[in-house]
């Protein structure tokens, strides 16, 4: 009898398990949907290019000044992965998403650089709330931002060593983050032999902000 007792509770362990993996798989896929509906909804009403530049794509190098003197270019990180990621100030996801920008550039990975659209004061206030372990460079209007068809923040791009977007998307949440640098190596082709993995977020966060031209 005792073994029969025994048996039960082990197989009642068994479907625990396995119903468990189950509900994972289905919420992982609910926030994947969310994510995809989050960036119709950031990009809406429809127009050309306002999704962000389409993998595939030669990202268009730039110059700009960086937060602590100086200036950067995306050539600076030829043969590098990039994860450039595009952010404003008074954008509350932008600040909230910084953390975990600070874990990937600690992977060492990919190197992460932000381009926050600010007044120089702003983007080095931004910088050291959030205590950027990346190169934040400073945008002044818009001009950039429309090379790259980018209309809300925060919004990322994967950049293959050999320069062509690998991926792209909103990144208002860690998991986006994860969403991101997955369709990027679905889609790499020959561009990369990185594996990077992020831990999926603890919560939701807020809407993106979305910058107009």
């Amino acid at each position: 009898m005792s073994t029969l007792v025994l048996v039960s509770h082990v197989v009642l362990w068994l479907a625990f398990i396995v119903v468990a993996f189950l509900l994972l798989g289905t919420l992982r896929l609910l926030g994947l949907l969310q994510w995809r509906i989050d960036q119709l909804e950031a990009t809406r009403p429809s127009r050309m290019n306002r999704e962000g530049l389409r993998v595939g794509t030669r990202a268009p190098d730039f110059t700009l000044p960086q937060v602590g003197g100086g200036e950067r270019s995306l050539r600076d990180f030829q043969g590098r992965r990039v994860f450039l990621v595009f952010v404003q100030a008074g954008c509350e996801s932008c600040h909230d998403i910084a953390p975990d920008l600070n874990r990937l550039q600690r992977t060492g990975e990919l190197q992460v650089l932000v381009v926050n659209r600010a007044a120089p004061g702003e983007a080095a206030q931004w910088a050291d709330d959030v205590r950027a372990e990346f190169p934040v460079l400073v945008q002044d209007g818009l001009e950039l931002a429309k090379k790259y068809q980018v209309f809300a923040t925060p919004f990322a791009f994967v950049i293959a060593e050999e320069g062509v977007v690998a991926g792209s998307g909103l990144v208002t949440q860690r998991r986006h983050i994860r969403f991101v640098l997955e369709a990027a190596e679905k889609a790499r082709s020959p561009w990369s032999s990185a594996d990077t993995q992020l831990a999926t977020a603890d919560a939701d966060r807020n809407q993106p902000e979305i910058a107009e031209a």
